[in-house]
């Protein structure tokens, strides 16, 4: 297939065809994308059951949550935190229009501590919004989503036709593509510890922690206290820089008597992330 085929269009409608939910999105590719992470969230064990009590932490606008609220026919409530203003009015839209009640919307962060940070956001490809980027290092972070995107269509993530493309040339392409990352807003956002919110929000138990904060995942560990540890039945959480921080994620999981599982497939090894799964035994 030649290269000059592969228009916007088509990459287009190749990705809207594995769209399986119809929530309010600010680009409807990312819906799509996001729901075809879900499936992987749920296995070495992880599971939830109706009544579950799920925290939805690094929500945008909510696929997680509503494929967690398919899954249980409503009978869950979770808690989402978005702390990027145009994502979060989205995901409360949808919380509004989708949820029948079921999902709380919390228009901040998690970190260690209470603190103000400034977050890049993308408006076209929300998905990589971070406190971690900045003109600094987006170069570097487009370099490598470029690889991971290139592995995911090779193997087939995009359907049989892109997967026929040479390397080389989804490498260009995709890298052309994702030239939308440098054009980045600043958001100055508020972030709370994990333990703050439950003691506010009166949450007494955690059936399902999922964690996708690009980058801050330890941050977000980290607030939470050795008191409410124990409230945490179930953890997963993906991990960037996972060479750096694997270990580390994975060790705080063990040392408060989880099971843990490592996953890293071909997508995610290409864009050095991965996930851990939490259980207790």
């Amino acid at each position: 297939m030649r290269a000059g085929l592969l228009t916007p269009t088509l990459i287009h409608q190749l990705v809207m065809t594995m769209s399986a939910i119809e929530l309010h999105s600010i680009n409807r590719w990312e819906a799509s994308f996001l729901r075809e992470e879900v499936g992987g969230y749920f296995t070495h064990g992880v599971e939830c059951a109706p009544g579950a009590t799920v925290l939805d932490v690094g929500a945008n606008i909510g696929v997680f949550s509503a494929a967690v609220y398919e899954r249980l026919d409503g009978d869950v409530r979770i808690y989402a935190f978005e702390p990027v203003p145009p994502l979060h009015a989205t995901l409360e839209r949808n919380a509004r229009e989708f949820f029948n009640g079921r999902l709380t919307v919390l228009p901040y962060g998690l970190a260690s501590r209470e603190d103000e940070l400034d977050f890049s956001y993308v408006p076209t490809a929300t998905i990589f919004s971070s406190s971690s980027r900045d003109q600094g290092n987006i170069e570097a972070e487009r370099r490598r989503v470029t690889a991971s995107v290139v592995e995911m269509i090779r193997q087939g993530g995009l359907g049989p036709v892109l997967r026929r493309v040479p390397a080389p040339v989804l490498t260009l392409l995709v890298g052309r593509k994702l030239r939308v990352m440098r054009r980045l807003e600043t958001h100055r956002v508020k972030v709370r510890s994990l333990s703050s919110v439950l003691d506010e929000q009166g949450i007494d138990r955690i059936d399902l922690l999922k964690v996708d904060v690009e980058g801050a995942e330890l941050e977000v560990l980290s607030g939470i206290e050795e008191r409410h540890w124990p409230l945490v039945r179930q953890a997963v959480v993906e991990v960037e820089r996972w060479q750096q921080n694997r270990d580390t994620v994975r060790e705080v999981l063990l040392a408060h008597g989880f099971t843990v599982s490592t996953e890293q497939d071909p997508v995610q090894q290409a864009g050095d992330i991965g996930m851990v799964f939490a259980v207790r035994p």
